[in-house]
């Protein structure tokens, strides 16, 4: 059988790591089915919030890499206008797949220019990528429900197929576009439990009484870590948190910084800066718990690094991962203030011993769930489907 050709256009993209989950979702997609499906990647030559492009890459053409085809676009010519042109260079693709639905350069314009203008033969997949849960559409909330609005009335996106990433996801999808029932491919994000275990890079032996927390993530309203914050004000335990991710929206961080300066004592902070893709598991390794109380993740990969690392997960409502009887896992409705007060202060008063358990859980859940072929499976049979029609 030949191979799929799929044209993929993303924001970010390897070595770039600050973009976030969907780096991490294409590349393990591309090690995943790359046997049969052919990727060619349309991304910018730099990472989030860089003004420098990527060290040795040539940017504006066609690279050869292990993983396929990869084109680094300046930032003059990451667009609709020069990725029509990048495309000719290509053989023909059978799928256009974009990683986001509201990006302009990365979706709109490009969506718009393959319906009304290129009018080529493949059929387009769009992945928003937790764009429509109800955390992220209250984010810039007029501006994004007048496009939805519009676009509904004009009949746009009737042509496309989607890729929601869980049942939550699906139904966020057809939500907004009752007409795309049918269309909807449900395939898992894949993940890789590769790699060594770093428990033992575990600073100290847990104290009771006492916590180390982990937030590793862009720092933006949708992460949540503000949210956090004030949870932190509230609990009466002795609490430390490191931060660690690029700032991503300077006025949230100020905002942070406020709420920071008036935590109680017992609260310490620290911003440790952007972590390298190779770091954030020894990171994790090294505190006691990852609190993460984000507005919504279409998966979510960070937790799932966190669980590798051996490190509990205590998580909102808004993604699609799910509280496990071994304690791995605690899920907290987003609004319930109280409950997460009361889950970090119960967290703060585990033993050594009750730690222990708990890295152990979230180790054996992790490999458990990289073990399954689903999100594998699932996806090559999403871009066959797609190619087809």
């Amino acid at each position: 059988m030949n191979k799929i050709k799929v044209l993929c256009v993303v924001d970010f993209y390897l070595p770039g790591f600050k973009g976030g989950g969907p780096i991490r979702t294409l590349a393990n997609m591309c090690e995943a089915i790359g046997g049969n499906v052919e990727f060619s990647i349309f991304t910018r030559d730099r990472d989030l919030g860089s003004d420098e492009p990527y060290p040795g890459v040539r940017a504006n053409k066609w690279l050869r890499l292990p993983s396929g085809w990869i084109y680094y676009a300046d930032p003059s010519k990451f667009n609709a206008k020069h990725m029509s042109k990048a495309a000719a260079g290509l053989h023909d693709f059978d799928v256009l797949y974009l990683n986001s639905f509201f990006g302009y350069r990365s979706s709109i314009s490009i969506y718009l220019k393959q319906r009304f203008v290129w009018r080529n033969r493949a059929s387009v997949c769009i992945a928003p990528r937790g764009e429509f849960s109800a955390g992220a559409l209250s984010i810039k909330r007029i501006k994004k429900e007048t496009y939805l609005s519009c676009a509904r009335l004009v009949g746009l996106y009737r042509d496309v197929h989607w890729h929601a990433s869980t049942h939550l996801e699906a139904e966020d999808i057809q939500r907004q576009f009752p007409h795309s029932r049918g269309k909807i491919h449900l395939a898992a994000d894949p993940v890789s439990a590769a790699g060594e275990s770093f428990t033992r890079l575990k600073r100290q032996r847990k104290r009771a009484g006492e916590l180390t927390v982990a937030f590793i993530s862009r720092i933006s309203p949708k992460k949540n870590l503000g949210g956090l914050l004030e949870i932190l004000s509230r609990v009466d335990r002795k609490i430390k948190l490191s931060i660690f991710g690029p700032i991503e929206d300077p006025a949230h961080w100020r905002n942070c910084q406020t709420i920071i300066k008036r935590l109680p004592t017992h609260i310490t902070v620290e911003y440790r800066g952007a972590l390298e893709p190779h770091e954030v598991s020894a990171t994790f390794a090294a505190y006691d718990l990852f609190a993460f109380p984000t507005l919504g993740e279409n998966f979510g990969h960070v937790i799932f690094e966190a669980l590798r690392a051996g490190t509990p997960v205590m998580v909102s409502d808004r993604t699609p991962w799910r509280a496990v009887s071994t304690g791995a896992i605690t899920v907290i409705p987003l609004v319930s203030v109280d409950v997460w007060r009361q889950q970090l202060a119960r967290a703060a008063d585990r033993d050594a011993e009750e730690q222990r358990s708990l890295e152990k859980a979230a180790l054996e859940f992790a490999n458990r769930y990289a073990a399954t072929d689903e999100a594998r499976s699932d996806t090559l049979k999403m871009f066959r489907s797609v190619a087809a029609n």
